[in-house]
């Protein structure tokens, strides 16, 4: 078949879903929402005089003193050393060798 003829399949299938979709509509209209049976209520007793409550103090933002440093750094009399100190070398690690494993084999 050619591109032209499974372009008008294509067109004809579209057509088609959108003939039945609306014909559906119309022989299956779609039910009206009713209104909820039950109405939620609060189940708190509400009071009959409100509370005063005195005016908030800002006294949390206001910020707290930065604690400063009280020591003192103090040089020690460490005397300087002429000599260097030594250091580690490097040591070349063992590698693992790998291990064989007899296997008994039946004798001829």
């Amino acid at each position: 078949m050619a591109w032209r003829q499974w372009s008008v399949i294509i067109v004809l299938i579209l057509a088609n879903y959108v003939v039945f979709s609306i014909l559906g509509a119309l022989l299956f209209p779609a039910p009206t929402p009713t209104p909820p049976t039950h109405i939620a209520k609060p189940t708190f007793t509400p009071v009959a005089t409100l509370q005063r409550v005195g005016t908030l103090t800002y006294d949390f933002l206001t910020p707290s003193p930065t604690p400063t440093d009280t020591c003192t750094p103090t040089v020690t009399g460490t005397p300087p050393t002429a000599t260097a100190t030594p250091r580690k070398t490097a040591t070349p690690r063992k590698t693992a060798t790998p291990r064989t494993t007899a296997i008994p084999t039946r004798a001829p």
